[in-house]
């Protein structure tokens, strides 16, 4: 319940309806391949049991809340992220 004042999709306050992942790590610094891993193996977990959460739908808090956040911010490689997670998976 930390996305704070938020919008996505044309709805206001995110923390009414979406999931928030929490990865340690800064603007500039990258993160690690342990959270690489574990992020991709807990989105599989969480679009098993929502397989309505298709990749266009995971967001940072930098995309929902532009103005007040930054992360996950450049240094985390999302074209990393989103082919881990889409080789592992049949969803779109």
């Amino acid at each position: 319940w930390h996305a704070g004042v938020s919008s996505f999709d044309g709805r206001e306050g995110c923390n009414d309806f979406s999931i928030g992942i929490e990865l340690e790590g800064t603007d500039d610094l990258p993160y690690t391949d342990a959270q690489y891993a574990t992020l991709a193996q807990l989105t599989r977990q969480i679009r098993n049991a929502w397989p309505v959460i298709g990749l266009a739908r995971i967001q940072g808090h930098s995309d929902i809340a532009p103005v007040r956040k930054t992360d996950p911010g450049p240094a985390f490689d999302w074209g990393r992220y989103r082919q881990t997670v889409k080789d592992n998976e049949d969803y779109p």
